[in-house]
């Protein structure tokens, strides 16, 4: 079953729609499409000539960006668990309980 809303909008769509309309929609000899259909066809080329010659896409980007993220170094150490933490974002449970305790954080430095 159709909604009321879809269905006026149907009925709107077929109302302001007729054949003349929808053949202005088709391609035309504009000389904006051309030059832009040119442009497609030579970067389909390039393409075409990359995947000839076995270049992917990581072979135009550096490999710096590539590297993705790496695993902060660690800056918190407990001797006794062994837990550890690297300074970054929000202080870790176990170093948290240890500051409110009265201990220094300097103290668990690695």
């Amino acid at each position: 079953m159709v909604s009321f809303r879809k269905s006026r909008y149907l009925h709107g769509f077929r109302r302001w729609t007729s054949i003349s309309s929808t053949h202005s929609l088709a391609p035309q000899s504009n000389p904006l499409t051309a030059q832009k259909q040119v442009k497609i066809d030579a970067l389909r080329r390039q393409l075409a000539e990359l995947k000839r010659v076995g270049a992917g896409p990581s072979a135009s980007v550096p490999a710096r960006a590539c590297a993705g993220k790496r695993a902060a170094a660690v800056k918190y150490r407990d001797p006794k668990t062994g837990d550890t933490w690297s300074g970054r974002g929000r202080m870790a449970r176990w170093l948290a309980e240890k500051v409110s305790a009265g201990e220094k954080a300097d103290k668990y430095l690695a």
